[in-house]
């Protein structure tokens, strides 16, 4: 039983190229199944489990005290599992298929600053200093472009282009964007790169934005940085690395700004149906960023 498990394991892996992360939150939910038939069932061989398995399984997960979010998550899994046996015709009955996928909670909404707060976080940086010239520049990317704070430490020098006003951005699984700039960001970077004298070639492979250490600045030194700045700003939301990310959505969608504009400047993965016919009048990025983006005008 358990190599069939570990078949279904290798499936996710090389054929639908699923994160680390992922698989393993698989494999232990479907380590646990198991181990419960084992345990708990006379289920020798996975043609030996019926519904009523698959149920006693759900009741002993919520006997266990788990939040709904994980149940969802458990049984997901398990259902997973079956319909992949069923497919690949080891067996002729899904157990799981008339199952009912507890429903996961609703995730609170992320914390959002207001237009007025943004622009009190965007201009607490001392930009006297070189650390607030660079803090501002990276906080300023951040809410330029809405990109995800793992895409902003990947940056390097290179992918900037201020004479043409954009920058790229390389996000999940290797896709790439080439992203807007607006007038406070250039200006930002501007003063930020000044600091260095060093001739252009020489900054190939570096990072754009770099630690006391010159190494990359990290997730969690972002973190540090933008929860200082919303403190010297009297912010007293809750801050998070992505709250730049969140808060400019909610203002772009404000000003009128449509989903699918808004996706693609994030890099969201959109599965619409209209997104697959093309669409003449459709504005260019550039255009409907300018439109739409509360400092597009600063």
């Amino acid at each position: 039983m358990k190599k069939q498990l570990d078949d279904f394991l290798s499936v996710l892996i090389h054929e639908r190229g699923l994160s680390e992360n992922t698989i393993e939150a698989y494999r232990g939910d479907l380590y646990q199944y198991l181990d419960f038939l084992i345990k708990n069932t006379d289920c020798t061989i996975w043609t030996d489990v019926t519904d009523l398995t698959v149920m006693k399984y759900l009741y002993y997960l919520k006997d266990q005290g788990n939040a709904a979010s994980t149940l969802a998550r458990k049984a997901a899994a398990v259902r997973g599992f079956h319909r992949y046996l069923l497919r690949s015709h080891q067996v002729n009955h899904d157990p799981s298929f008339s199952m009912d996928l507890p429903k996961a909670e609703k995730k609170p909404l992320p914390s959002m600053l207001t237009v007025k707060q943004t622009e009190q976080l965007l201009t607490a940086p001392d930009t006297q200093t070189a650390l607030g010239r660079r803090d501002k520049a990276m906080m300023e990317v951040l809410y330029a472009t809405g990109m995800r704070v793992s895409e902003c430490i990947q940056l390097n020098r290179e992918d900037l282009n201020l004479e043409l006003e954009f920058i790229r951005c390389v996000g999940k699984k290797g896709s790439e964007r080439i992203l807007p700039l607006n007038q406070p960001a250039i200006q930002a970077l501007e003063s930020y790169l000044s600091l260095s004298d060093e001739p252009k070639e020489s900054h190939l492979g570096q990072p754009l934005f770099m630690n006391r250490l010159d190494n990359r600045l990290t997730r969690q030194g972002i973190w540090k940085i933008i929860k200082h700045y919303a403190e010297l700003a009297n912010i007293s939301i809750q801050m998070s690395p992505e709250t730049l990310r969140h808060s400019l959505t909610a203002h772009l969608l404000q000003n009128g700004a449509d989903l699918e504009f808004v996706d693609e400047l994030m890099g969201r993965a959109n599965n619409s149906a209209a997104m697959r016919y093309p669409r003449p009048n459709r504005l260019p990025l550039k255009e409907v960023y300018a439109r739409f983006h509360p400092r597009a005008h600063s």
